[in-house]
């Protein structure tokens, strides 16, 4: 198990199931339940702290289940070393009978998620072109501007502040709108964050990369492959992630094109792409140094990006972008949503679904399925 899966295991036996037992029964010793206790327990694990339903309870009832049936496996191996923890499992049958509607109304509920992205795409594509556009603008105008003067951008007039910098970063560029009211704010941060949140979006719809593959894109990703009749073919190798095999796609000309600008803004003026380590919170380790494409300058110094950080960058710009949905409600955009909308539209516009699955790097086709079950009819 990687850590993301062994702290979500500890969290459900450790604190939703002992640690919630021992809160309410501070003096219990054993792991023979009382019939009382664990028909209490039960009802609080399917409910949230704030009353609201509990989603997974399904998924605590059958990691206690298990444990317990592993005691009892355990006991017959190594009596001397498990016998006295054997004990009868309070996971009933009927306990568990839901899980597997539960999982359809799971698997319904990112059904309809992606239905309702799918529309608002082209909109947050656009929104995070113009912003990347007015913000490299912004920047420009800034660094040849001098404190307290005035320009204009798109029909918008803004004043480069007269102090300079801050405390924390003395070549900030701060500039403040004369048009309407609003704070001040970092023309090199907003041009920053404007890039990587494009070059997000783009590679991220184009690809259908999970989170961990995206930061994990190096400079050596970028192949070429030259077919029989003379042509070259631009592919992009992922690294091995989830199930640990890696795979190759092939590399449209506007893939490409957001790729190449990536590698021309973090080359710089150098010759090549810097080295860096990243750290895998799946694995927690640090990796060998490598050309890593989704790398900016942070905290003094450069960095891998890390997943939140992309995911904070992506919610807040579908707020900034006003993507609602049809009854006003915001909207917003996690990694893995474009994944599943890049399936979607693959298959729906007539790839083989096994060639989908090749490209999503998935081992099993129902999985592929039920990425793309979003039309049935279709």
């Amino acid at each position: 198990m990687d850590y993301g899966s062994l702290v979500n295991h500890a969290q459900m036996l450790a604190d939703l199931f002992w640690g919630d037992l021992q809160r309410h029964h501070p003096a219990i010793s054993s792991l023979n339940l009382p019939d009382e206790v664990a028909q209490a327990w039960k009802q609080r694990v399917r409910v949230l702290p704030d009353g609201r339903p509990r989603r997974t309870a399904h998924a605590v009832f059958l990691a206690v289940r298990s444990f317990y049936l592993d005691l009892s496996q355990w006991s017959m191996e190594d009596p001397a070393r498990w016998a006295a923890w054997a004990a009868p499992c309070p996971i009933s049958e009927a306990d568990i009978r839901g899980y597997i509607k539960e999982t359809r109304h799971r698997q319904a509920r990112i059904q309809q998620r992606t239905r309702t992205l799918v529309p608002v795409l082209p909109q947050l594509v656009r929104a995070a072109e113009s912003r990347l556009q007015l913000a490299t603008l912004l920047l420009k105008a800034a660094r040849s501007a001098k404190p307290g003067d005035e320009f204009t951008i798109d029909g918008s007039r803004f004043r480069r502040t007269g102090r300079n910098g801050s405390h924390w970063r003395p070549t900030a560029l701060f500039l403040a709108p004369v048009d309407h009211p609003g704070p001040r704010f970092d023309a090199e941060c907003e041009g920053n964050n404007a890039f990587w949140t494009w070059a997000s979006i783009e590679v991220l719809r184009r690809t259908g990369a999970r989170i961990e593959e995206l930061l994990e894109l190096t400079h050596l990703s970028l192949r070429q492959y030259k077919g029989p009749t003379g042509e070259t073919v631009p592919l992009l190798q992922i690294s091995p992630s989830k199930t640990d095999r890696e795979r190759v796609i092939p590399a449209d000309p506007d893939l490409v094109a957001v790729l190449a600008r990536i590698i021309r803004r973090i080359k710089g003026t150098g010759e090549r792409v810097p080295l860096l380590t990243r750290y895998d919170g799946y694995e927690r380790v640090f990796g060998p140094p490598m050309p890593h494409l989704f790398q900016c300058l942070s905290q003094h110094r450069l960095q891998v990006i890390s997943p939140n950080r992309i995911r904070e960058l992506l919610t807040d710009h579908a707020l900034r972008a006003g993507i609602v949905d049809v009854d006003g409600t915001p909207l917003r955009f996690t990694p893995h949503d474009f994944r599943r909308i890049f399936s979607t539209e693959t298959v729906n516009g007539g790839l083989p679904i096994h060639i989908a699955a090749k490209l999503l790097g998935h081992l099993d086709l129902n999985t592929t399925q039920a990425y793309v079950a979003v039309y049935p009819r279709r």
